[in-house]
């Protein structure tokens, strides 16, 4: 039992240092040379290309352990590269993930998994892990024809020794990934001396989504396929008022690139998450020609 948890304390800690390497990596290709980002919306372009790739890779290849074994192994290899050799990271930010995801850890254990877990979240999964190119689940029952990323993000935590335990991760990485690019936001901005009214004004309301992410969203079991959409639509909310915050002769193509970005990283792992959350695309396009008119 002792070492049961051990080894599943271990992946717990190892699978978001991997993701975190996998944001690292595609950071340079979406955002080039800007190396700005926190360590918590790393971790969500970490978590948007495990997403992309688990839906291309099941096409061909089952989510077996030695599969998901080799894919936590070449995030940590990107992990360790650009955090001991290019040092890109700050050691406080590090500190700060550990803390968080030690007392989110706590929720795995306290919290039983959500109602329909049982009925199509994990057998959705499973099957993942056993099968590639899965098409027709819909005729099993109503809730295989509720399709959502998070099942083909947790397949990909079907590792050795601790099997299918951590079929839950994905809600949780985005809770953990969540408060620390809101922590980071609160504490950038309060150590500015450069605070305008807006400005201020986003890091109370990063604050207060902190603490009603934490107090509403803090169980687990409540994480269905929408719970975590809703969460990221807190942080895509703070990032469309932040890009407003602007000087007509700020805009450029470089400001536009970076917001767009990260917007649209965010969106898309929304509606794939709910597809209901297309809603939201209302908020994208009004922020798209609100900034793109002064280009």
């Amino acid at each position: 039992m002792n070492n049961g948890l051990l080894i599943l304390s271990a992946w717990y800690l190892v699978i978001p240092l991997s993701i975190l390497g996998y944001g690292f990596f595609f950071q340079k290709i979406i955002f080039k040379n800007n190396l700005n980002l926190n360590i918590g919306y790393l971790g969500i372009i970490g978590i948007f290309f495990l997403i992309i790739y688990s839906y291309l890779s099941n096409l061909f290849v089952p989510h077996s352990k030695i599969h998901n074994f080799f894919v936590v192994i070449v995030g940590i290899t990107f992990f360790i590269r650009y955090y001991y050799f290019y040092k890109e990271i700050k050691k406080e930010e590090i500190k700060l993930f550990f803390l968080i995801s030690t007392i989110i850890f706590i929720s795995i254990f306290i919290f039983k998994n959500h109602d329909d877990f049982e009925y199509y979240h994990f057998p959705y999964t499973y099957l993942l892990t056993q099968h590639d190119l899965i098409i027709g689940l819909g005729n099993f029952g109503h809730g295989f024809r509720t399709q959502s990323s998070i099942f083909y993000l947790n397949s990909l935590f079907y590792l050795p020794f601790i099997d299918f335990y951590l079929f839950n991760l994905g809600a949780v990485l985005i809770l953990i990934f969540t408060n620390l690019i809101l922590i980071n936001y609160i504490f950038e901005n309060s150590n500015s001396r450069n605070i305008n009214l807006n400005t201020n004004y986003l890091r109370y309301l990063s604050l207060s989504a902190v603490i009603f992410i934490n107090i509403f969203f803090y169980r687990i079991s409540e994480h269905g396929t929408d719970r975590s959409a809703l969460i990221l639509i807190f942080v895509m909310g703070i990032y469309y008022l932040k890009s407003l915050d602007f000087k007509k002769n700020q805009i450029n193509k470089n400001y536009f690139n970076d917001y767009f970005s990260k917007l649209a990283i965010l969106f898309t792992i929304i509606i794939t998450l709910k597809v209901f959350y297309l809603i939201y695309s209302i908020i994208f396009l009004m922020w798209f020609f609100q900034i793109r008119k002064f280009i």
